[in-house]
């Protein structure tokens, strides 16, 4: 590991820890900052098995399937934590997908910052939302986009 030699406070030897960066070294200009360093990657939590019933959790990778009837499945996602991210995933099968926020928490995008539900096209894919406060999310490639060149997202108040 490039990083284990810089580690100042260590959770397991020199294979995780927190290493503290001057501004010289991270090219920053706020003085030092500390950064969690050692594994290659961060793992997390993935789920293909998400329900119109239950909320989403606000972390991790989530896969929403169209209902089975042809018909909008609409998702919930609980109140965000600021600063984690959500990766969230549109199939295509079976009708749009919607996912709104559980107790009207707004989606923050360039197109506005009054949304709380999120509609994936037929085309699918995929976006993230990022914990900005407790009541906000930031949507990660959730555009407007224009006629040639559109998100397979819509931006709403409202399923």
């Amino acid at each position: 590991m490039a990083f284990g030699s810089k580690i100042i406070t260590s959770l397991f030897g020199r294979r995780v820890g927190l290493q503290r960066m001057s501004t010289g070294e991270s090219g920053g200009s706020r003085g030092t900052q500390e950064y969690l360093v050692g594994p290659a990657d961060f793992r997390v939590g993935i789920t293909t098995a998400e329900t119109t019933s239950t909320n989403l959790q606000p972390h991790g990778l989530s896969v929403l399937p169209g209902s089975s009837a042809a018909s909008s499945a609409v998702y919930t996602i609980d109140p965000p934590v600021p600063g984690v991210f959500k990766t969230v995933f549109g199939a295509t099968d079976n009708g749009p997908v919607y996912l709104k926020t559980a107790n009207s928490e707004t989606i923050v995008t360039s197109a506005g910052s009054t949304f709380t539900t999120v509609k994936v096209s037929s085309l699918g894919g995929a976006f993230q939302l990022v914990g900005l406060t407790t009541a906000a999310w930031l949507g990660l490639n959730l555009t407007s986009g224009t006629s040639s060149q559109a998100s397979g997202f819509g931006l709403t108040t409202s399923t």
